[in-house]
């Protein structure tokens, strides 16, 4: 009987692993693409982005990030997922100077939301959208 009970538990924990997988999976795919600032918000405020002027961020594949500025030079870092979490978590890592972003997202087909701290990497990820010291990112996927 015991042979039969540890076979299962290891038998669900392999399945667990493997749901958690495809869940990071199809969440990364979601998230892929290029989307186009929408709007900011600092502590309760929200700033829009001026048309065509605020910028782009490309999630693309194996965690690879490029941030686009317009009239500035791209940018490149790499982003980490956990749509295990809840909320999701999601990091935003700069190559050149090594700093994390550490934040959480919610998604959908069109619209991207981040949550950050306000206090830059030094800050600690937010458990929500809401407080005072949350910075608000809003995306919107360009159009092909």
């Amino acid at each position: 009987m015991k042979r039969y009970l540890f076979g299962f538990v290891v038998f669900a924990a392999i399945a667990g692993a493997a749901r958690s997988e495809a869940t990071e999976d199809a969440a990364e795919k979601m998230l892929q693409g290029e989307w186009d600032l929408a709007s900011v918000e600092v502590e309760g405020k929200r700033l829009p982005a001026p048309a065509g002027k605020g910028g782009s961020i490309v999630f693309a594949k194996d965690g690879k990030l490029i941030w686009k500025d317009p009239g500035k030079p791209e940018k490149i870092g790499t982003y980490k997922i956990d749509a295990g979490k809840q909320p999701k978590q999601i990091d935003l890592i700069a190559s050149k100077e090594g700093a994390t972003m550490r934040g959480i997202y919610e998604l959908d087909s069109e619209k991207l939301q981040m949550a950050f701290s306000a206090d830059g990497p030094k800050g600690k990820r937010p458990r929500d959208f809401k407080g005072d010291k949350v910075l608000i990112v809003i995306w919107k996927r360009q159009k092909p």
